[in-house]
């Protein structure tokens, strides 16, 4: 499943950690770099230089903090809004077809597991 999310975001030309800070901003959040690392759950200056990048990229812009001067909320572009909704049916699309041919019951059964094992990882 990485490799495959991996060439799929080669293709649009980020990468799993650019997909991720636009996951967090989307569809209309506005979070500072220390919220999105707290979440994700990786430094700040991670995601401070992917952040960077997807500002060069003009997928995400910043806005002032109205509880902080020195850290900006990011915010996704309309740009940013359009890429992560493809990126989101593309995704649909990937697990749909994984899971075709299973049955209803043994997918939520999976997806379950894999839930719990995530949150336990965490």
């Amino acid at each position: 499943m990485a490799q495959n999310t991996n060439d799929r975001l080669a293709n649009l030309e980020i990468n799993v950690a650019d997909r991720a800070v636009l996951e967090f901003l989307y569809p209309d959040k506005a979070l500072p770099v220390p919220e999105i690392a707290s979440r994700y759950q990786v430094s700040r200056q991670h995601v401070q230089t992917t952040a960077n990048e997807l500002l060069a990229k003009k997928l995400i812009e910043t806005k002032k903090n109205p509880r902080h001067k020195r850290s900006s909320l990011l915010k996704l572009t309309s740009k940013g809004e359009t890429l992560f909704a493809r990126i989101r049916k593309d995704d649909d699309e990937v697990l749909r077809n994984a899971f075709a041919g299973i049955p209803g019951g043994d997918a939520a059964t999976t997806h379950k597991t894999l839930q719990t094992l995530f949150d336990r990882l965490r």
